[in-house]
């Protein structure tokens, strides 16, 4: 059984979704909306009954989660924000303090399936050192012009 973690940095290693919905992960420490006042913690954006929220009242929703949504704590980083750790960032982020685009970095680092985060130095040294390399080899042999998504997977091999 993979960790909520684990289970999105796989889906967004598959494909760079805008949202993942999920239910039923009450305790983790993401941006949620909660059916229950009993339920709401210091990651709950909003608390809707959903049998009385209406069309307008949903679009209003969706608008504060794609403001208010973050990406893997173990990966947030944002450059002179004052924050040192992932799920202090995660909380700005909720409380309105602090705004986060997760299109700023864009490498994504596990090893052994731990997510690893990465500064900005860390984030292009490693995505510019590897396409670097890589636009010297003669990719178009393989119908490769572009590099719109590098994906590598290093398995350490065990010593004899």
């Amino acid at each position: 059984m993979y960790s909520l973690d684990r289970l999105l940095f796989i889906i967004k290693a598959i494909e760079n979704p805008d949202f993942v919905i999920i239910e039923g992960f009450k305790k983790y420490s993401y941006s949620k909306v909660s059916t229950s006042q009993d339920l709401a913690d210091e990651f709950t954006i909003k608390v809707i009954d959903p049998f009385k929220t209406n069309e307008k009242e949903i679009t209003s929703l969706v608008d504060d989660i794609e403001k208010l949504s973050y990406d893997i704590i173990d990966t947030l980083y944002t450059n002179e924000c004052g924050y040192t750790n992932g799920l202090d960032i995660g909380k700005a982020i909720i409380k309105k303090e602090l705004e986060y685009d997760s299109n700023d970095l864009d490498v994504s680092l596990s090893i052994d399936e731990k997510n690893i985060g990465l500064n900005y130095f860390v984030n292009n040294f490693i995505k510019n050192t590897i396409t670097g390399m890589l636009k010297t080899l003669k990719t178009e042999e393989f119908g490769v012009k572009d590099f719109n998504k590098v994906e590598i997977i290093i398995n350490k091999k065990k010593e004899k």
